[in-house]
């Protein structure tokens, strides 16, 4: 039996992996290694809808950031 699966196609690990609290634990642990600006970028992707950056190239995109 597969697992269910919701609109986009995406099982629940998926939808786990990304979600925006998976990238804010992600970003916390690049910003505990790398302490300057990091950046939380939506980028309209159901496969990849949040990416974390220490350079965005549009600022539009933010929807968080840690600053030290």
């Amino acid at each position: 039996m597969t697992p269910p699966t919701d609109r986009f196609g995406l099982s629940p690990k998926r939808q786990q992996l990304c979600s925006r609290e998976n990238a804010l634990r992600v970003a916390g642990r690049i910003f505990d290694n790398h302490p300057k600006r990091i950046s939380i970028l939506n980028t309209g992707d159901p496969l990849q809808p949040f990416r974390i950056s220490i350079d965005p190239a549009n600022r539009d995109q933010i929807v968080a950031e840690m600053v030290a």
